[in-house]
């Protein structure tokens, strides 16, 4: 081994001159704003940590954690990656206890850690640039939302850091404990991820390709040196700190020796036969190609997401300060091979996002360095930099303005306006650009770019913490984002609440019988068919759950004796079992969902059209602000929940049940004797459709309409069929099925009928309408995709549709905001409304009436109102209705008109009805028994009878209005 000379080797920091003893050495603060800013991002990665829904893989690393914790040990897998998250979550159920705060509590904690770890490395950031690179790790959306997640990436940034710090400290001072601190990194990174031996690799193959040009350009030649003076004695301790941690680890401390032999490749033989590395695993999934994302997906997120350390890391090579220019060069090496390998990779997936951005966190911070550095202090602008700042802010919003402006119906007038707007925005724009010209005169090229560069960054921050919030908060569990990924959707806790409202009635608490649906694999042709299961997130979820037998296509024997207080099963599974489910109550709800994913759709040419398309560009900058979906809708897996009846909400427990306390009573049937099926069931007043002899005949029930003969027609979006119900109940016919070809539809939402019987569809995804016989035949069809300033006939999503008195049909191009109007043949003869707030615009119109007289009534839901237009489609008023703020891909609200004139409206995320009678909006009492889940179509039929459709409930009810038009007005909702 060399040993250290007392001389100060280049790149090593000579010690300080001990002071004289009476002379206290000055107390160093440098501390304290790492500390502040770990403690902020403490309490942000605690924020309301528990209420998302638990993920998928989630659900996975909290459950084989719970395992252990509990005693049933620890095997470990290599599909859920390394034994060091598994260990350190057991570790914290230990300390606070097992739920969804604590089974993500390891993230928030390492993820804080992350955010101090700068502190070390000021030598390298220098001292601004260590709290620039603390800010963007602790407020950057993506750090933000993976450090909130149970999944392995916060514990990389945190263990990258550490190794970072222990090899820069060791390059500079030589001293034991940051070469040792790189050990530990580099072991408990390699008993995290796989993605470790990219990492070392990064590492290895830059300090060889320094060792190189060193040796060639500078006399010095410090980083070989710097691996000399490492020594056997150093490397021995590293090997056991290596070894004995990840031994302990991946054997679960002895207990499981095989972790040894999937730890990272599996030598084939003896013991080790027959089972796979982590390595293995990982090469394996490469074929496999999970996700399916594009080349450029980690650029496209890196840019939504991380624009901060984005931009300032381009600014680098002009701005960093590089007192210490291997720092510099490594960063730069790091982030290409990053951005290299996990591009390459064909397996992508969003939280991988933070490998390749913490490079462009430390270029950012060098840059910030860079450039404070060269500023004497506060204020660092001039005033009339100050005033070139504000403008080229305020020029900023004005573009945005112009080159958003537009509206989607390509009339005369609508141009005309929007030509207008453009102008007008244009000459305002023209004089920011004069007026800043201007006030620059006089400055120098550096002052300007010093301006603009603090406006822009102004952007940047303000964009980047209003993202962060969204993502964290707001969205966490509703995948408009998309770093948000096949998330469990928020029902998952809420069927979770609803068992243990079960239990909790039943006096079993968690002893009450429920049945969970764990999928099984159909062979069809040689192939084989897998349906999945509900057992995730759902295993974890009840995992304290004692009586919660699974199924596997049939039900068990003993089903029908009632011993079962819920079952939960999917939606592609339903089928094999709904003839058993009539003394049960069910709703349909999400599993999880995911986003629409329509970037993958991308080519070379769509920036520019987006750029050239002002409709495009109002969508594009719709989504990055708010989260608006470009093209719904958002993917998702359903499921069902059935409840015992007696069960439901709002039932009464029968008086013999009160003595069930334990679970040894549960043999005893719970229910009386079904009575024979009836094709319709009547509960007080309210009367069900959908369910025959036990059987479930809708799934999703969208629009309804009715024929002259008192008969339902039903639209179902997930079946994608029109069915045909009798005035009892029974099925007359149905017809359709989901597909894209003649008769077939793709979640249809909107269904009319003309006098001579013609059935038409809005066949919502397909873009398109149908048009069909009485007995259900296929005549014609029109339509297409387009969005924007789309032509007369083409359709972003058409919605609703109603035939007016004239014969004319009215549809609802729900996307595009507006109203088209075709004749019956399919020929375009207007369209009317654009996007805006104003009479006659619209913000998601959806539900469409007509009443005798050719009043048009429109539900114009994100504008909450009901706008009323004459027949010639001039505005009349409008209604203001309160629920319909959401932007939900489920609030879709419908409309219905009484010959009186009075209204009748859905609203879905109330659960309930509106009527909108002499102006004045009110509340329709429904009975609660059975509630509406999520009410969408409505039909006032001919005889009276109110229909709404339930799309969660799979059912369309029925109810006599003379009982149900109590309520209070609604003060607020009075007719403008």
């Amino acid at each position: 081994m060399i040993e250290v000379q007392e001389r100060v080797r280049p790149g090593r920091e000579a010690a300080p001159e001990a002071l004289p003893a009476e002379v206290a050495p000055p107390f160093d603060w440098g501390w304290l704003p790492f500390a502040l800013l770990a403690a902020v991002a403490f309490v942000l990665r605690l924020w309301d940590l528990g209420a998302r829904a638990m993920h998928h893989d989630e659900s996975l690393h909290a459950l084989f954690s719970w395992y252990l914790y509990v005693g049933r040990g620890y095997t470990h897998d290599p599909m859920m990656h390394g034994p060091f998250l598994f260990h350190l979550t057991a570790l914290m159920y230990t300390l606070f206890g097992d739920n969804e705060i604590t089974a993500r509590l390891p993230m928030v904690l390492l993820g804080t850690a992350s955010v101090a770890m700068p502190y070390f490395l000021r030598h390298e950031l220098g001292g601004r640039g260590a709290i620039a690179a603390a800010l963007m790790l602790a407020f950057g959306p993506a750090f933000l939302y993976f450090s909130r997640f149970g999944h392995n990436e916060a514990m990389i940034m945190f263990q990258t850091l550490l190794i970072i710090v222990g090899v820069f400290g060791w390059l500079r001072t030589r001293r034991s404990a940051y070469f040792y601190a790189a050990v530990v990194g580099l072991t408990l990174m390699f008993a995290t991820k796989v993605v470790s031996l990219i990492f070392a690799f990064t590492v290895v193959s830059f300090i060889t390709a320094a060792i190189v040009v060193q040796r060639q350009r500078t006399p010095g030649d410090f980083v070989l040196e710097a691996v000399r003076d490492v020594g056997f004695r150093h490397l021995g301790v590293a090997a056991l700190i290596f070894f004995g941690i990840g031994g302990l680890l991946y054997t679960t401390f002895l207990t499981n020796l095989d972790g040894l032999c999937t730890a990272v490749w599996s030598p084939g033989f003896g013991s080790c036969a027959g089972k796979q590395g982590m390595l293995q695993y990982w090469v394996a999934q490469q074929g496999v190609a999970r996700g399916g994302q594009p080349w450029f997906y980690y650029f496209m997120l890196i840019s939504l997401y991380e624009v901060v350390p984005l931009a300032l890391a381009l600014a680098s090579p002009f701005l960093a300060r590089r007192p210490r220019a291997l720092f510099f060069w490594f960063c730069v090496w790091w982030a290409l091979v990053s951005l290299g390998i996990y591009t390459y990779a064909s397996e992508k997936m969003p939280w991988l996002i933070i490998h390749p951005t913490l490079p462009l966190v430390m270029l950012g911070a060098l840059t910030v360095e860079g450039v404070t550095s060269r500023i004497p202090g506060w204020p660092w602008l001039a005033p009339r930099q100050w005033a070139i700042a504000g403008l080229s802010l305020v020029g900023l919003a004005v573009f945005v303005a112009w080159a958003t402006a537009g509206g989607s119906e390509p009339t005369p007038l609508a141009l005309q306006t929007t030509m207008l707007r453009r102008i007008a925005l244009a000459v305002v724009f023209a004089g920011i650009v004069a007026l800043a010209i201007s006030t620059a005169r006089g400055l120098g090229m550096r002052q300007v770019l010093g301006a603009l560069g603090t406006a822009g960054m102004a952007v940047l921050v303000t964009y980047s913490i209003h993202t962060g919030w969204q993502l964290a908060y707001r969205n966490g569990d509703v995948p408009v984002e998309m770093l948000v990924y096949v998330q469990s959707s928020p029902d998952a806790p809420f069927i979770v609440s609803e068992v243990e409202r079960i239990g909790n009635t039943l006096g079993l608490r968690k002893d009450v019988p429920i049945l969970l649906d764990v999928g099984y694999t159909d062979t069809a042709g040689g192939q084989s068919v897998v349906h999945e299961g509900v057992s995730w997130p759902f295993e974890w979820y009840f995992r304290d759950y004692k009586n919660k037998p699974s199924f596997s296509r049939t039900l068990p024997a003993d089903f029908s004796t009632g011993r079962y207080g819920a079952l939960l099963v999917m939606g592609t599974n339903l089928d094999p079992i709904k003839d058993q489910l009539g003394e049960y109550v069910g709703n349909k709800f999400r599993l999880n969902w995911w986003y629409p994913e329509d970037y993958k759709n991308i080519d070379w040419g769509t920036p520019v059209r987006t750029l050239l398309d002002p409709e495009a560009r109002a969508k594009l900058v719709k989504y990055v602000l708010y989260r608006e979906l470009i093209n719904p809708p958002l993917g998702a897996r359903d499921m069902y929940f059935y409840v015992r009846k007696d069960l439901a909400r709002g039932a009464a427990v029968p008086s013999d049940e009160a003595g069930l306390s334990a679970p040894s009573g549960i043999s005893a049937p719970l229910l009386q004797q079904p009575q024979a099926p009836a094709a319709v069931v009547e509960v007080q007043d309210v009367v069900i459709y959908g369910r025959q002899g036990g059987q479930t005949v809708l799934r999703d029930p969208k629009g309804i309409t009715t024929d002259a003969e008192g008969r339902l027609y039903v639209v179902d979006g997930a079946s994608g069929t029109v069915t045909i119900l009798n005035r009892d109940g029974s099925v007359a016919t149905s017809f359709g099925r989901k597909g894209t070809g003649q008769g077939e539809f793709n979640e249809p939402w909107g269904i009319a009928i003309a006098q001579d019987g013609s059935i038409f569809v809005a066949d919502t995804w397909n873009h398109r309408i149908q048009k069909f016989t009485v007995q259900g035949q296929f005549i014609t069809q029109w339509g297409g995709y387009e969005a924007g300033t789309a032509p007369p006939g083409k359709f972003y999503g058409p919605r609703d549709l109603v035939i007016t008195p004239a014969g004319e049909l009215l549809v609802t191009d729900t996307g595009n905001k507006r109203i088209q109007v075709f004749n019956q043949q399919g020929a375009p003869v207007r369209t009317f409304g654009s996007e805006g707030v104003g009479p006659g615009q619209f913000r998601e119109p959806v539900g469409i009436a007509v009443d005798r007289q050719g009043r048009v009534y429109v539900a114009d839901t994100w504008n909450q109102r009901i706008q009323v237009f004459d027949s010639s489609f001039r505005p009349i008023t409008e209604y203001q209705v309160q629920g319909w703020a959401s932007q939900s891909v489920t609030n879709k609200p419908y409309l219905s008109v009484s010959p009186d004139g009075d209204v009748y409206a859905t609203v879905p995320d109330r659960r309930t009805v509106v009527q909108v009678k002499d102006g004045v909006v009110r509340t329709v009492g429904l009975p609660t028994n059975p509630g509406l889940s999520l009410p969408t179509g409505i039909e006032l039929a001919s005889d009276g009878r109110l229909l709404v459709s339930d799309a969660q409930g799979g059912v369309v009810l029925g109810y006599d209005l003379s009982a149900h038009l109590g309520g209070s007005p609604n003060a607020s909702s009075q007719a403008e």
